[in-house]
């Protein structure tokens, strides 16, 4: 009986007709997929944003804070890379330093990169929102939101350099399953709120089907600690990221994106009796993503991505309902807390220039992976309205939202909840030093800039 010799080009047509058998459908296509994350933890105690109440630096640290990078590509074909980052939001300032460091470096192109926040409300303020305080941020505080945000550009440069680097051909795929701790928190208003607990996953594997990464979304604010626990600390994103990785083989990376979780909260959340109960309540909530995912893994519907994305960016203008009076803007800013930091702060931009803004540029992104997923990119806090509309026109499967993607304006309200009003739609305005709510053409804008980047497979 002659000795079977299984030579390493044997090895891949095993692994691909394994792929076929497994659900994927046509045979897998190896794309060049690069991995690379670093700590951003501030190296100092600084003050932590997302909640107003906070008002002295952070107690210490419970988790670190990544930056992670996915790339894909090589020299020849052009490089996308997506970064992710455990914080507030990403100003459009960081993205655009970012961009040209690397466009100079390797001729990226504006499209093919982009950084998308996880909104962990225990992450270092970095100039998105100076105003959400109670009280202004003293001299040397500034100084620390300034040079933590200059040192986080060349950081993220060299991540990304690094990724590249470290890029290897790679099988990626995608699949989709649920998790329900999101929870509609305009109840009070509209007692049918909805919610979006799809959970999309993209998996890079080697050539032998061993995890490298994986990539995961969803559609809720990192808001499961409340101010009471005043340490760093990834949220329940952070925890999805640590027991995600814990299910995987050694070496292997997860990271999380955000979904259309501008009006979601974690639930349960900020127990302000027992503040120690919100570490326990982010813990299950990651466990939840952990266990669905390795649920995922183990099923055979996983759909194959067999071209390297192919990026457009287009920016729309949004416009602002109508701007402040100044003398109320006085008024208000004799008093204490939140709204009279804002008023003092955007009376004084008044009275130097006039300078505020009636309109803004928002960024759009799309990346195109192929017949079966396009990946969109929305700035800002927006709503799950938007991902619910474009599953709903586009195919459930087909449709990948990401927001806190690249800039941090302010919330991005649709029609419905600008017809409502609250906060989403009126005064988280203040917190972002905006003049006042959108018009109510902005979801028709927005749309239209989305569909007019999509490509002609997807629509």
């Amino acid at each position: 009986m002659k000795r079977l010799i299984v030579k390493p080009l044997m090895l891949f047509m095993l692994a691909i007709a394994g792929f076929q058998l497994n659900g994927f459908g046509a045979a897998p296509k190896p794309l060049n997929v690069g991995l690379a994350k670093v700590v951003i933890t501030p190296e100092i105690p600084v003050r932590l944003t997302g909640y107003s109440s906070r008002d002295f630096p952070f107690e210490g640290v419970q988790h670190e804070l990544w930056a992670k990078a996915m790339a894909f590509g090589d020299a020849k074909k052009g490089y996308r890379i997506i970064i992710t980052v455990d914080l507030l939001g990403i100003p459009h300032k960081v993205t655009e330093q970012v961009r040209d460091a690397l466009a100079k470096e390797i001729g990226i192109l504006p499209a093919n990169l982009s950084i998308c926040a996880s909104h962990t409300h225990s992450g270092p303020q970095i100039g998105n929102i100076i105003s959400h305080f109670n009280k202004p941020l003293g001299p040397d505080e500034l100084a620390e939101v300034a040079l933590y945000a200059m040192g986080l550009v060349p950081k993220l440069k060299g991540l990304a350099m690094n990724a590249i680097a470290n890029a290897t051909p790679s099988l990626v795929s995608h699949s989709k399953g649920e998790v329900k701790f999101a929870v509609n928190r305009r109840t009070s208003i509209n007692p049918n709120g909805v919610s979006d607990h799809s959970l999309p996953v993209m998996r890079i594997t080697d050539l032998e089907g061993k995890t490298k990464a994986i990539m995961l979304n969803y559609a809720c604010h990192a808001v499961t600690l409340g101010p009471k626990n005043n340490v760093a600390h990834g949220d329940w994103v952070g925890e999805a990221q640590i027991q995600v990785e814990e299910n995987l083989p050694e070496g292997a990376m997860a990271m999380v994106v955000i979904g259309c979780g501008a009006d979601q909260n974690s639930s349960p959340r900020m127990n302000n009796k027992k503040p120690e109960m919100d570490l326990v309540y982010a813990k299950d909530q990651g466990k939840q993503i952990a266990d669905e995912v390795n649920r995922l893994l183990g099923e055979d519907n996983w759909k194959s991505i067999r071209q390297l994305p192919e990026g457009k960016m287009k920016y729309v203008e949004l416009t602002f309902a109508e701007m402040p009076d100044p003398r109320k803007l006085a008024q208000d800013a004799k008093g204490a807390g939140r709204t009279s930091n804002y008023s003092l702060l955007l009376l004084g931009r008044m009275a130097r220039s006039g300078d505020i803004p009636e309109k803004i540029d928002y960024p759009i992104q799309v990346w195109d992976f192929g017949k079966n997923l396009v990946m969109v990119f929305l700035a800002g806090e927006v709503v799950v309205d938007y991902a619910i509309r474009l599953k709903k026109e586009l195919g459930e499967d087909r449709v990948w939202v990401n927001s806190y993607s690249n800039d941090m304006p302010c919330y991005i309200p649709s029609l419905r909840i600008l017809k409502e009003g609250g906060y989403e739609a009126e005064t988280a305005m203040i917190g972002y030093e905006k003049p006042s709510r959108f018009t109510e053409d902005v979801e028709d804008i927005i749309m239209n800039g989305i569909y007019s980047i999509l490509p002609k497979s997807i629509k």
